[in-house]
């Protein structure tokens, strides 16, 4: 598979710099709410995660995981960074969240494995040579049996 370097660079560029922002906004509002201890202060209320924040934040990471393995880079060092990077979302905009589960608050493995599912499925469909065989049956086999606990 033979790129030309400015693709190469373009795609590390935007993944870089979409981590940072990503970053940056998460220390951003933990130093934000560390510096007033006011007791009129008002508790963040966080707004769950709709269906359309979902569907970006998934179609996010499924062009993070398929640039990322255009690039070389290890199947398994790709999808990490594309579901933290989601489940980091989930977890600061909207303080674990899902309006489709309701007032429950997911806990941060909780998003990150489910993350793993949604991007897994995602690159299967839209940059299937970048999944490794061995993934894609592992993910197939773990649908079956999440099908049949339901």
């Amino acid at each position: 598979m033979k790129q030309s370097p400015r693709k190469k660079i373009l795609a590390i560029s935007i993944f870089v710099a979409s981590l940072l922002l990503s970053s940056c906004s998460s220390s951003i509002k933990s130093e934000s709410n560390t510096s007033d201890t006011s007791p009129d202060k008002k508790l963040v209320k966080f707004i769950p995660a709709s269906d359309e924040d979902i569907f970006l934040y998934r179609q996010i990471g499924i062009s993070y995981l398929c640039m990322a393995r255009q690039i070389e880079v290890e199947f398994p060092k790709a999808i990490s960074l594309a579901a933290k990077n989601y489940s980091l979302l989930i977890s600061s905009r909207h303080g674990g969240l899902i309006k489709e589960i309701g007032n429950e608050k997911l806990p941060e493995k909780n998003i990150y494995n489910g993350a793993i599912l949604q991007l897994l499925d995602g690159a299967m469909k839209n940059c299937p040579d970048m999944v490794p065989e061995e993934d894609k049956k592992k993910f197939l086999k773990t649908i079956e049996e999440l099908n049949q606990k339901k």
